[in-house]
């Protein structure tokens, strides 16, 4: 049986639904992470003091920030560790090419960034309940209750800058798998944009890239700027990964 017999689609199918079932502990990592983002988001994610002669007053504000930075973390390195010789040479226990083996990946990581964005939105909702019967103190009621629309799009771009993330850590993972050297060369960019943060620098370039994506108001806006940046990433893996040896 050929790939043309098979069919493209019916062959990137049987990949796919093979990756959800065999990498679920993928998943019980993701949330292993978000357990963990939950626990040091109980101190609270920024606090204030004030004082007088009379009266302390200590503000913390709490949120789910912590958890879906944590989320973003876990899918980075998924999506690397996907594009290790380990998980590639089980696509060719099917009948398979480098494309259906790619698309099946970018499939696979689209679904884990939809669940992923759901639970770390939802882990708000987990975070006020925990709060609430934690707290000694006065706990505003201000935006206790979420207001669906608001959970709606919270979620979506949640899944937005997942998406966008999934498809660079695959690139990166590409790029790794294709030279040791651009390990090396990744870790240092990386090492090196951590200390310039540290220190205050904003590299012109890479500032401006990353407000290009966080500045945009427009949810419809957002979503096209993500599915032609995460196409290009893929495109550009696939590219990549056609002159990787194939096993």
């Amino acid at each position: 049986m050929s790939l043309t017999e098979a069919g493209l689609f019916e062959v990137v199918k049987s990949q796919y639904l093979y990756k959800m079932k065999s990498r679920l502990g993928l998943f019980l990592s993701m949330a292993g992470m978000q357990v963990m983002g939950l626990l040091f988001s109980l101190g609270g994610v920024m606090s204030f003091s004030m004082g007088s002669q009379y009266i302390d007053l200590s503000v913390r504000y709490f949120s789910s920030d912590l958890v879906i930075t944590f989320t973003f973390i876990w899918l980075f390195v998924v999506a690397v560790l996907t594009t290790t010789k380990e998980y590639q040479n089980i696509d060719f226990t099917f009948i398979a090419n480098r494309l259906s083996s790619n698309l099946s990946n970018a499939a696979f990581l689209a679904t884990a960034a939809l669940f992923g964005a759901f639970t770390a939105m939802l882990s708000g909702f987990l975070l006020r309940i925990i709060v609430y019967f934690k707290s000694g103190g006065y706990l505003l009621s201000q935006n206790f209750i979420a207001v669906p629309a608001d959970v709606f799009t919270g979620i979506a771009v949640t899944l937005a800058y997942l998406l966008l993330i999934g498809s660079l850590g695959y690139f990166c993972g590409v790029l790794a798998q294709r030279s040791k050297v651009f390990i090396v060369l990744l870790g240092g960019l990386l090492f090196g944009l951590l200390v310039l943060a540290g220190r205050g620098y904003r590299l012109p370039a890479i500032f401006k890239a990353f407000e290009f994506f966080r500045l945009e108001t427009s949810l419809a806006l957002l979503a096209l700027k993500v599915i032609l940046a995460a196409a290009l990433f893929y495109a550009c893996s696939i590219v990549l990964s056609d002159r990787l040896e194939v096993r």
